[in-house]
């Protein structure tokens, strides 16, 4: 079998969605391993060297990498203007479209991997004799209409909802998702959004799985302690929420043992600094810049109580990554988070209600949770137990693949 992976994120040595394609990789690298099967892995050519070391040092001889590229200056352009990234990501599309139409071979499935964005379908969808796969895709969910103040630009996000409901109604949209033989949406906001364009159901499926390397780690009970460690990991940028976590800071009781380590970069740095200068927190938060992926590890086994209070994330790989070191969670109620509530992994922030009784509740769980050593074992045991039963990359595989693509 010939299997065509269009992955616009993939690196073997980064987190996040970078990771998801690398993955997307392994598996198919993994299932479709006979003599006559190749895997065909687009990219574009900032991931060609990491991706290339990465198939060479696990041997993946079924894997064929192709770069498949806009022009040099476009690349350059995209890397000094963010605002330009979702158009050169329609390009880079088209450009490996061109590749694969030109290549003449027969691909038996094609699976538009990343990026996880229901708004840009591609074109992989023209293929008549291939079995073509969308997803999962996210991006229907929007910032709570409360926590508004705190995104970079409230007209940006209202154009951002305003292209959401205009995809459910395009023609051109509508036509494309719908040659899809099978798309996956990553939440109930995006999936929404999905089945009206699509006038038939979408498959709810999260992108996130357990990487290989978080899977199964022994983690030790951990001891209760005097201090207990807060922990913040991902970019320092508005959608991320940390600006409405150094806000829930700042109303937590003074007499409350905790201190609170935040892992990332970018450009709200500053800004948290001052922030926490002004507040007098300089000695319970700790701005701790960016960490390397192979630290990773180290950083959550050091913490007691993971928080992710972004405004409107398609999942968070770093939730999964916090709950496969036995660290209970917090994070808003909404988007995937929604759907890992049952599993009483964490606390989880109602979002309808007041931006000031949002604070109010967030600060109340988080103390409940630092005050409770019992809360935190047990729903730190109930993430574990979770992201090692349930979210395996070979469940996943099987219900994009194998069960619809024989």
């Amino acid at each position: 079998m010939n299997i065509l992976l269009s992955s616009y994120s993939v690196n073997p040595y980064h987190g996040s969605e970078d990771g998801i394609g690398w993955n997307w990789t392994l598996q198919a690298a993994k299932h479709f391993n006979g003599e006559n099967d190749t895997v065909y892995l687009v990219t574009k050519k900032v991931n060609e060297k990491d991706t290339r070391r990465g198939i060479e040092e696990l041997g993946l001889k079924n894997v064929k990498l192709i770069i498949s590229d806009t022009p040099d200056w476009l690349n350059w352009y995209r890397e000094h203007n963010s605002a330009f990234h979702h158009l050169y990501y329609m390009l880079w599309q088209a450009y490996a479209y061109r590749w694969a139409k030109k290549s003449g071979i027969d691909f038996d499935i094609i699976h538009h991997a990343t990026m996880v964005d229901f708004r840009i379908p591609g074109k992989m969808w023209k293929f008549k004799n291939a079995t073509t796969i969308f997803g999962p895709v996210g991006g229907g969910q929007s910032t709570p209409k409360a926590l508004k103040s705190y995104e970079k630009s409230r007209l940006i996000e209202k154009f951002r909802e305003l292209i959401n409901k205009i995809c459910a109604v395009l023609p051109s949209y509508k036509r494309a998702v719908n040659r899809f033989d099978r798309v996956f949406a990553i939440n109930k906001e995006t999936q929404a959004y999905l089945e009206k364009a699509m006038e038939r159901q979408c498959d709810r499926l999260t992108e996130l799985a357990l990487a290989d390397e978080f899977r199964s780690l022994g983690i030790l009970e951990k001891q209760p302690r005097e201090t207990v460690k807060l922990l913040y990991l991902g970019r320092l940028i508005e959608k991320k929420g940390l600006m409405l976590l150094l806000d829930v800071i700042k109303v937590l009781p003074k007499n409350l043992s905790y201190t609170l380590d935040i892992y990332g970069d970018g450009p709200l740095k500053s800004k948290a600094q001052a922030f926490i200068e002004e507040n007098g927190l300089a000695d319970r938060v700790t701005l701790c810049g960016a960490v390397e992926h192979t630290e990773v590890s180290s950083v959550y086994r050091s913490a007691d109580i993971f928080i992710m209070p972004s405004l409107r994330e398609t999942s968070g790989n770093v939730l999964v990554e916090a709950m496969a070191h036995k660290l209970p969670v917090v994070a808003l109620d909404m988007s995937v988070c929604s759907d890992f509530k049952e599993y009483n992994c964490g606390q989880f922030i109602n979002v309808a209600q007041s931006k000031e009784a949002i604070i109010r509740e967030f600060a109340r769980k988080l103390q409940q949770l630092t005050e409770s050593p019992e809360m935190r074992k047990t729903l730190g045991e109930n993430g574990y137990r979770f992201v090692n039963t349930a979210l395996s990359w070979d469940k996943k595989f099987e219900k994009v693949y194998k069960e619809h693509c024989h």
